[in-house]
C-alpha cells in the first residue's frame, strides 16, 4: 500500500498538470498549485502508510511535487516552441 502512494504521489502531479494545462484553460499557476498540492497530500498519505515522520512530510513534502511539476512545464514549454 505505501509503495502505491509512493508511486503516484509521484506521477500525479505531472498527469495532473500535463492535464490541467492541455485540457482546461486553467492559469499556469493555478494548475500547478492544484498538481503540487495533490502531490503534498498523497506525500502525507504515504508518511501515515509507512510509519514514516508526518511532520517532516508535512513541511517539506511539497518540494518533489514542485520540481516535477516545474520539469513537465519546462518540457511542455520545449515542446511547444520546437512546433512552432
Amino acid at each position: 500500500m505505501a509503495t502505491a502512494l509512493l508511486i503516484t504521489a509521484l506521477v500525479l502531479p505531472v498527469v495532473l498538470f500535463w492535464l490541467l494545462k492541455s485540457r482546461t484553460r486553467l492559469n499556469g499557476w493555478v494548475a500547478a498549485a492544484i498538481s503540487i498540492a495533490a502531490g503534498w497530500t498523497l506525500n502525507l498519505a504515504w508518511a501515515s502508510a509507512a510509519h514514516e515522520s508526518i511532520a517532516i512530510a508535512a513541511r517539506f513534502g511539497w518540494v518533489c511535487p514542485t520540481v516535477l511539476v516545474a520539469l513537465t512545464w519546462l518540457v511542455m514549454r520545449f515542446k511547444r516552441q520546437r512546433a512552432a
